[in-house]
């Protein structure tokens, strides 16, 4: 376990993964021949299949390493990501009732609705970041 830990191992993975990300990411935007050829959907295929199992095996041995730590270290690791990850998707999911209703039948949205959108989900975002930061800086002292 403890080749996890290594600094070089983490920085492939994490390489591997934006690669992964950015080919997909070039596939759904372009229309280009080069982008949908056999070439770059294999590459897709083979970097999906790889970073999928890695992944997965990582997030398993970070909560493993989190309980062998301890117990109660374990519970508390958990209780905040999980409370991290549901206002994070209460904010997706509020941010896409918030587009849809912008939106209204049109097939796209001003601009001016758009940038709206996005500067108050942003400030939304700074200011829960702040009072996390600001909560945790009372508690350290």
């Amino acid at each position: 376990m403890e080749e996890l830990n290594r600094k070089w191992f983490k920085i492939v993975w994490a390489l591997l993964l934006f690669a992964s990300l950015t080919i997909d990411y070039i596939q759904r935007m372009s229309d280009a021949l080069w982008a949908h050829g056999p070439v770059v959907e294999a590459l897709d295929k083979i970097l999906l299949w790889i970073m999928l199992p890695m992944t997965l095996l990582l997030f398993v041995l970070y909560w493993i390493g989190n309980w062998r730590v301890g117990e109660r270290y374990f519970w508390k690791k958990l209780r905040t990501q999980a409370g991290a990850m549901f206002i994070g998707g209460g904010l997706g999911f509020l941010l896409v009732l918030v587009v849809r209703w912008c939106k209204g039948d049109a097939v796209e949205m001003s601009s001016m609705a758009r940038a709206t959108v996005l500067a108050i989900f942003s400030v939304v975002g700074l200011m829960l970041g702040y009072a996390r930061y600001r909560l945790r800086k009372m508690n350290e002292e």
